[in-house]
């Protein structure tokens, strides 16, 4: 008897085992895939494969990292990346925007995937809230009481490297993009607000650079993708498609602090009722691979930073 009973405590703990193993496994699988890529292939599915008929894809990298990073020590480096990237993660998840990778100092998001959560049709919005919401929380508008010693150093280099350009408009609309295109060619990452907006404002003043030292471009673009994970020694979800392209092409045509979306972003977000975004008039872009296109900047938005995101991200406002 005593046999058997511990016999069933081994079969017990041995049980257990396994259960407390399937469960760590099930939330491993959930953070490296979004979730219809992990139900799926945690019923099994060798092969998980979806075409989306529409999704919003960002591409956003870091404006002069090259010459930064060189300037810095490596766990100076990485610390800002994981700093930077794990602010976007943040807001990404408040927007129901999914990260798809980093690659160096880019950074691979979609918005629109089916299971996401979020209201179908919103995918174009909700990516450009969440570009919005970026190019505002890493402007000298909020300070960032966690980024460290590191990120105030890299912060300094990136205002050494920088002409300081100063500029004054009405309060209402918060500059989330920048300025005019002329003066984002004398000046990498200066901003100016203007215009008679809904909201409480910002001070309308210029930056040369962004406070947590991470200026970056953000491109756009919407259309149908391929989605899946691809299978090998490292399975990894991935999308595909040309509107992928469009939406890199985006970002390497665009210019610091500052949202570039193509024309149907432009043409969803457009025809919203009260839509808070102010865009500057079209222009004819040379995009490698598709040609001259219609492109349209972000000017700047109604909406501030929601309160709660700040507080989720222990920002705040620079007084």
């Amino acid at each position: 008897q005593k046999m058997l009973k511990s016999m069933m405590d081994t079969w017990e703990k041995g049980k257990l085992a396994v259960q407390q193993q399937k469960e760590s496994f099930e939330v491993l699988v959930s953070a490296l895939y979004p979730p219809f890529a992990t139900e799926r292939l945690l019923a099994g599915e060798q092969q998980v494969v979806l075409e989306v008929p529409e999704i919003a894809i960002l591409f956003s990298d870091i404006h002069n990292f090259t010459v930064t990073s060189n300037m810095v020590s490596p766990d100076a480096l990485l610390e800002w990346l994981a700093y930077t990237f794990g602010v976007m993660d943040g807001v990404a998840e408040y927007y129901h925007v999914y990260k798809v990778k980093t690659i160096g100092d880019a950074y691979f998001a979609i918005a629109g995937l089916p299971g996401s959560g979020a209201e179908p049709g919103t995918h174009c919005f909700r990516m450009v809230s969440f570009a919005s919401v970026c190019a505002q929380v890493f402007s000298e508008r909020y300070v960032h009481p966690d980024r460290g010693t590191c990120m105030q150093r890299i912060s300094a280099i990136g205002s050494a490297m920088a002409k300081s350009t100063k500029g004054h408009g009405k309060r209402g609309i918060h500059d989330c993009s920048g300025s005019s295109l002329k003066k984002h060619r004398e000046a990498s990452c200066s901003t100016a607000s203007s215009g008679d907006g809904r909201s409480e404002s910002s001070s309308g003043t210029a930056t040369s650079t962004a406070a947590s030292g991470s200026a970056m471009r953000y491109g756009i673009a919407v259309g149908p993708v391929t989605v899946g994970v691809l299978g090998g020694k490292c399975p990894a979800f991935d999308v595909w498609g040309a509107s992928v392209n469009l939406a890199s092409r985006m970002k390497a045509t665009g210019t610091p602090c500052r949202i570039h979306c193509s024309e149907g972003v432009y043409r969803d977000i457009s025809t919203l009722p009260d839509s808070p975004f102010v865009w500057e008039k079209p222009h004819s872009t040379f995009a490698k691979g598709f040609g001259n296109v219609q492109t349209y900047f972000v000017r700047g938005t109604h909406a501030p930073v929601p309160k709660d995101l700040l507080n989720n991200l222990m920002l705040e406002p620079h007084l």
